[in-house]
């Protein structure tokens, strides 16, 4: 089974329903929860307002599917998030998405952790195998920017 977690944390100078379209405008249906922060962070010299996350399945996935698809980044994205945020037990995969591209609705991969945050995704499957067959629908090989082969989100979960 696929798990999916999202979140991003929330700075003072940024208006908390923008970020929120953002991360809702990327994943499908996801219900966001508050969570209070306490902490400053001295590497950024701000304290964080709030961070949000939501969690859910596969389903969470579908919008992002269909916008990397439309924005033509099948393989930037696949050579960013499977190269570098794949564990080394092929269970769980971890990327960052830019906010602001988020915003209006385009996956963006940062190429550093940006100053005041991205949206952070963790995938965890349930086998290497399941983890192989989502990057197969989420970000299949391409041939010229088009997948040689599209596959539905019933192939991610199939035993």
């Amino acid at each position: 089974m696929i798990s999916v977690k999202i979140s991003a944390t929330v700075y003072p100078t940024e208006d908390p329903e923008k970020v929120i379209k953002a991360v809702s405008d990327l994943f499908t249906g996801i219900e966001l929860q508050k969570e209070n922060v306490d902490t400053k962070e001295p590497e950024k010299g701000v304290s964080p307002f709030f961070h949000i996350t939501g969690e859910g399945g596969l389903d969470l996935l579908y919008t992002l599917h269909g916008l990397i698809r439309r924005e033509q980044i099948i393989d930037s994205i696949r050579n960013k998030v499977f190269n570098k945020g794949l564990s080394s037990e092929g269970l769980s995969v971890s990327f960052l998405l830019n906010k602001q591209a988020a915003f209006v609705g385009v996956p963006s991969v940062p190429a550093e952790e940006e100053p005041l945050g991205s949206i952070e995704v963790t995938i965890r499957a349930d086998s290497s195998e399941e983890m192989e067959r989502l990057f197969e629908w989420l970000l299949p090989i391409t041939e010229e920017g088009v997948p040689l082969v599209e596959v539905g989100m019933d192939y991610v979960e199939r035993g």
